[in-house]
């Protein structure tokens, strides 16, 4: 008798044991879902770029974060990029915190300079040779222009097909001023402003900064490029 029921209590003793092996893995804590992580990478995203323009790779379902007690973290790591392939940060900052990073895709349109019909090598760019176009520039490799003013007078390194987009790969700066040619060299001192002959020792183009020659003084000196024949030092 005594030992039937010693029986019965260690069967019933071995039953609990295994439905508490059981249900201790599953009820232990709550799982952190994929779909939750996504959705906060998501709303992030929609406010700091102010647009949708992006995708979310899949999170790993087979991953067993706890569920967070507070509201996701989601931002951009110092080291990545706004745009095209990246990562978002996702932390969790309560008593068991952790931190995932989840592979989006940034794209970003905007309106770059095109050809607005084949170039030939040694164009030089002028208003009626570029047109604008809306893009994706997360593809885009080498640069791209949005402002035309960045382009008149550029010159053409090699043919560029019609509709291309104009990168700083395919132009070069117009070349302004050629060594030994003579130039006007102005001067700015407080409120006075000076113009002497000068003769240039290095060819330059907008904006470079070149070697001249003061013809009376014929000190040597550096002056910069402001148009064509025509450099600016400032005293």
């Amino acid at each position: 008798m005594m030992q039937n029921r010693y029986s019965q209590l260690l069967s019933m003793l071995l039953i609990c044991s295994v439905l508490f092996l059981v249900a201790t893995p599953v009820n232990a804590y709550k799982i952190q879902t994929p779909a939750s992580i996504k959705q906060a990478v998501s709303e992030y995203l929609t406010q700091e770029l102010d647009s949708n323009d992006f995708t979310i790779n899949g999170v790993d379902s087979r991953l067993r974060l706890k569920q967070c007690t507070h509201p996701l973290n989601a931002n951009f790591p110092e080291y990545a990029a706004h745009i095209g392939r990246t990562t978002i940060e996702v932390s969790c900052s309560s008593k068991r915190p952790w931190k995932i990073l989840v592979t989006v895709y940034i794209k970003k349109y905007l309106n770059v300079l095109t050809a607005k019909h084949s170039l030939p090598t040694g164009s030089i760019i002028t208003k009626n040779d570029i047109s604008l176009k809306r893009e994706d520039v997360s593809r885009v490799r080498g640069g791209y222009f949005t402002n035309a003013s960045q382009l008149i007078n550029m010159v053409v390194k090699r043919p560029i097909k019609i509709g291309k987009i104009l990168s700083p790969a395919l132009l070069k700066p117009k070349q302004l001023v050629s060594r030994g040619d003579d130039v006007l060299i102005l001067a700015n001192s407080n409120n006075l402003k000076i113009r002497v002959k000068g003769k240039a020792l290095m060819n330059g183009f907008l904006g470079q900064k070149i070697k001249v020659r003061n013809m009376n003084s014929r000190r040597i000196f550096q002056a910069t490029v402001i148009s064509s024949g025509l450099v600016k030092v400032n005293m």
